[in-house]
C-alpha cells in the first residue's frame, strides 16, 4: 500500500474516532461531533476507493488531466450560466430566491455537473 493511502485511511480513521468521543468529553459539541464524524468518513471512503481502484497504477497522466481540465471548465461555464439564469429569475421576480438556497444549488451543479462531464469525457476517449 502507498504510505499516502495510508496516512489518508489513518487521517479518517483518526477523525472518526475524535468526532465519536468528542460528546462524551465536552458538553455542547454535537454539531462539531457530527461534522467530524461526517468529514472522516469522507476522507476514509475517498482513500479506500483511490486504493481499490488504482493499486499501484499512477492515478493521472497526462490524458486524464487533460480530460478533468475540460470537464471544469465546461461545469464552470454551465454554473455561470446556471448563476445568470437566477440572477434574472430574481430580478423579474419570478421566484423568491434565498442566498442559502442559490449558494446550495450552485455547489451541487458545480459539484455534481464536473463529475459527469469527466464521466462522459472518459466515455469518449478524449477531448478534442
Amino acid at each position: 500500500m502507498k504510505r499516502r493511502y495510508a496516512i489518508q485511511i489513518a487521517a479518517g480513521a483518526v477523525l472518526s474516532a475524535a468526532g465519536i468521543l468528542l460528546p462524551f468529553l465536552v458538553d455542547g459539541t454535537e454539531a462539531l461531533s457530527s461534522l467530524m464524524v461526517t468529514i472522516g468518513l469522507v476522507i476514509l471512503a475517498v482513500a479506500v476507493v483511490r486504493y481499490w481502484r488504482f493499486r499501484d497504477e499512477p492515478e493521472k497522466d497526462e490524458r486524464t488531466q487533460k480530460i478533468g481540465a475540460y470537464a471544469i471548465s465546461y461545469s464552470w461555464l454551465l454554473t455561470i450560466v446556471f448563476l445568470a439564469i437566477l440572477f434574472w429569475v430574481d430580478y423579474l421576480r419570478l421566484l423568491a430566491l434565498t442566498v442559502e438556497t442559490v449558494l446550495l444549488s450552485a455547489i451541487l451543479l458545480m459539484g455534481l455537473s464536473a463529475r459527469l462531464f469527466q464521466w462522459y469525457l472518459f466515455r469518449q476517449g478524449d477531448v478534442a
